[in-house]
């Protein structure tokens, strides 16, 4: 099968693509960078473009099923203007493939698109797909438009997936590493209450649960989180231990993190217990669902 790939160079992409290889899919993969055409093994990538529309058409040849990762990390400044850039690159990327497909001819049979367990207020209580609290914070807005442009998709009679991802464990990316560096430095502490819960997510097993939807021809919402959900204080506790070392700080107070970050302070003081039963009725399989089998894998 021949799969096109948006966010390919990014950690979750880069993981994605590289199962995707293994299993003998075709890929091929849009870029900004015109200098990271290349930059993928055995993939051919194309330039685009979704600020001013800019796409190649070449890149639909034989295209049956298209991964949507595209879009700018929360990680980033939370100024006007970094907020502006966080909603437009997932708003806009959407759009340019939107008029793509619109407008040339194509054999694309699913939109697989990401998203994130923002869409959920930050809550204790257990939520699912189709029960639970939106978000009304920035994140929960931001990720709000990026869902409704991504639905938008099954007005052109393609069927659409979207995965709510949780928080990525990995040792190449995202917050672990940072984390990581705190622990051993015995600086890593719990945060806030220190009992607000962390829906997280193995690497390897969120690409593994795209590749499912795809093979499967799913549609609809899934949460891309693994089983057990852990809170902050076990968590930073888990960590410290992986890498040798004891959780030694009292608590954060949120007052501080808010004084320090800003309203970005919610990514750490805030959470969500967020319920992935949906996939596991349908029997996917997790090889990292507690926290301590995805550490053990990390740092074995």
């Amino acid at each position: 099968m021949r799969v096109l790939v948006t966010g390919a160079t990014g950690l979750v992409g880069s993981e994605l693509l590289k199962q995707l290889q293994a299993k003998g899919d075709e890929v091929v993969f849009l870029t900004t960078a015109q200098n990271k055409l290349n930059a993928q093994p055995n993939c051919q990538g194309f330039y685009w473009n979704p600020q001013t529309r800019q796409i190649d058409p070449a890149c639909l040849a034989g295209v049956e099923v298209i991964i949507h990762l595209a879009g700018s990390s929360i990680d980033g400044s939370w100024s006007k203007e970094g907020k502006k850039m966080i909603i437009n690159s997932r708003v806009e990327a959407s759009q340019t493939l939107y008029q793509l497909l619109s407008e040339h001819p194509h054999q694309v049979k699913q939109i697989i698109c990401a998203s994130a367990v923002g869409i959920y207020d930050t809550l204790d209580d257990i939520q699912t797909e189709k029960e639970y609290t939106p978000a009304t914070n920035f994140l929960g807005k931001v990720v709000q438009q990026w869902e409704g442009e991504n639905r938008r998709f099954e007005n052109l009679g393609i069927p659409v997936a979207i995965l709510r991802i949780g928080l990525v464990l990995s040792r190449a990316g995202g917050a672990l590493p940072h984390i990581e560096q705190m622990a051993k430095y015995y600086l890593a502490s719990p945060l806030g209450r220190g009992t607000q819960y962390y829906s997280w997510i193995h690497l390897q097993d969120l690409a593994r649960i795209f590749l499912f939807v795809m093979e499967n021809q799913l549609q609809g919402a899934f949460n891309a989180v693994a089983p057990n959900p852990e809170t902050n204080k076990q968590f930073t506790k888990q960590v410290s231990q992986a890498v040798g070392r004891k959780m030694l700080l009292p608590a954060v107070p949120a007052w501080v993190l808010r004084l320090v970050l800003g309203e970005k302070a919610m990514l750490v003081t805030e959470g969500q217990y967020i319920s992935c039963a949906k996939l596991l009725k349908l029997d996917f399989t997790f090889h990292f669902s507690t926290l301590s089998q995805a550490l053990e894998n990390l740092y074995e």
